[in-house]
């Protein structure tokens, strides 16, 4: 593991176990539970996605599209028959290395959903969490990571994001969360 990506990783860690223990509440066996779950994933996911795009992903991250997820967490909640819920407030990603560290949260993200998955009932919809990311998509993005991220400056600035968006995915489990209990 090279040092932009360790101190990425080692400096979102706390906001990361935050996170986890928001939404290690839902029951994903249960319909209505899950469908908040994925509502509440869905709320910052989405203008999070948007906002990567309009800031300059593309450019870094070649194959973002690929990577994209919007659409199966939509058609998760629409199986489910529960509305796409109202996006939070995302504040525009500054910099490479803002743009980089909400990638960072969104796409290992991807890493928990597929042990999560498991926990999904047979008969509910499981796309956003059964989301592979491209052939060696991880490594590459953690490569470009460490390329764009060698000033600490823009280490900085990736760290900051990460935190943010992780603090809007816990926002968003404790107001879902609430709606479940």
């Amino acid at each position: 593991m090279k040092d932009s990506h360790r101190a990425l990783r080692d400096g979102t860690r706390g906001s990361h176990d935050a996170v986890d223990a928001v939404f290690g509440g839902f029951d994903l066996s249960d319909h209505a539970s899950y469908a908040a779950f994925l509502a509440a994933h869905a709320a910052v996911l989405l203008p999070y996605e948007a906002a990567l795009e309009a800031d300059g992903i593309g450019g870094l991250v070649p194959d973002w599209p690929e990577r994209r997820r919007s659409a199966a967490i939509a058609a998760d909640l629409a199986a489910l028959s529960h509305p796409l819920p109202a996006p939070a407030t995302v504040a525009p990603l500054i910099g490479d290395g803002a743009v980089l560290g909400a990638a960072y949260v969104l796409e290992g993200s991807r890493l928990g959903g597929r042990m999560l998955a498991r926990q999904v009932a047979p008969t509910l919809p499981r796309a956003y969490l059964d989301a592979d990311q491209p052939t060696g998509g991880w490594s590459r993005l953690l490569a470009r990571i460490d390329t764009v991220l060698y000033h600490p400056d823009r280490l900085a600035e990736a760290v900051d994001s990460a935190r943010a968006v992780f603090a809007s995915f816990e926002a968003s489990g404790r107001r879902w969360l609430a709606r479940v209990e």
